[in-house]
């Protein structure tokens, strides 16, 4: 079983708080992702989540609150790491560039060590389907060999528009490819967000912004999927906090943190 070799440090600023906030991620003797404060430590499969489309956050039975944390799960996930504290400063993850980048290349960069234990592997045995907006946005799990995600986003009458991508779920693939890629927003969201004191520490260097024309301010995609390829990063955070997310083929359409909450939970049911 994989921890870490030697403690992490990240500093930033909260995407949605606009505070300054520190993370710490520790080696582990047990299996799953921790989070602690002075109270003790309280796994995340244990977290409360609040049903919020614009963000993922949850507090735990230690009194620990955590927001915006779905980059840095998905990263533990994506890059393999089995057994890990975590602690944080305030109540928000740091967005650093906007995508789980900086988390992976951390975590690849400290290097992992092997500890006593295994986890049992998990697998989806049966199709899991959901839907919300009569519809309108749609999540499945199938029976597969390995863990593959398809999503596809549609946003028709933007510059974004309707992308699709599928991906086999390594640590190669994750890194090199899907960890890169950032939040993304329009700018005709921009007020909902403020009027409801959201993005806050939101900037042009730490989220892709399109207005009706294209990005702006002079931005640059790293890839062409980059908008869908995000979404995947946020499935596999939401799932962590089932645990070890199961081997299954996941399938996505126009879905997002509400609906992969509502797998997240069904996925808890069938693991318990």
């Amino acid at each position: 079983m994989k921890t870490l070799k030697n403690e992490i440090k990240i500093g930033g600023v909260g995407l949605h708080s606009g505070e300054e906030s520190t993370l710490w991620m520790r080696p582990c003797g047990a299996a799953g992702i921790y989070f602690r404060n002075n109270r003790g430590l309280s796994p995340v499969t244990e977290a409360v989540v609040e049903e919020d489309s614009r963000l993922t956050g949850f507090s735990l039975p230690n009194g620990a609150v955590v927001r915006t944390a779905e980059h840095l799960l998905a990263a533990i996930a994506g890059m393999g790491l089995e057994a890990v504290e975590l602690e944080l400063t305030g109540n928000e993850v740091p967005i650093l560039d906007g995508s789980a980048f900086p988390f992976a290349e951390a975590i690849r960069d400290c290097g992992f060590e092997e500890i006593d234990g295994k986890r049992k592997k998990r697998a989806i045995a049966a199709p899991l389907f959901l839907e919300e907006n009569d519809g309108g946005r749609l999540l499945a799990a199938a029976p597969a060999e390995k863990l593959t995600v398809t999503y596809i986003i549609d946003y028709s009458g933007t510059p974004i528009g309707t992308q699709k991508v599928k991906y086999d779920i390594t640590s190669e693939t994750f890194y090199n490819i899907i960890s890169k890629a950032r939040t993304f927003g329009l700018t005709s969201e921009l007020d909902y967000l403020k009027q409801n004191g959201l993005a806050k520490g939101g900037t042009l260097d730490n989220a892709l912004v399109f207005d009706e024309k294209g990005l702006v301010g002079g931005q640059r995609l790293r890839f062409p999927l980059e908008c869908v390829t995000h979404k995947v990063i946020d499935l596999l955070g939401d799932l962590t906090l089932a645990g070890e997310i199961p081997t299954a083929h996941y399938v996505a359409v126009a879905a997002g943190h509400s609906i992969h909450g509502k797998l997240t939970r069904r996925i808890k049911t069938l693991f318990p």
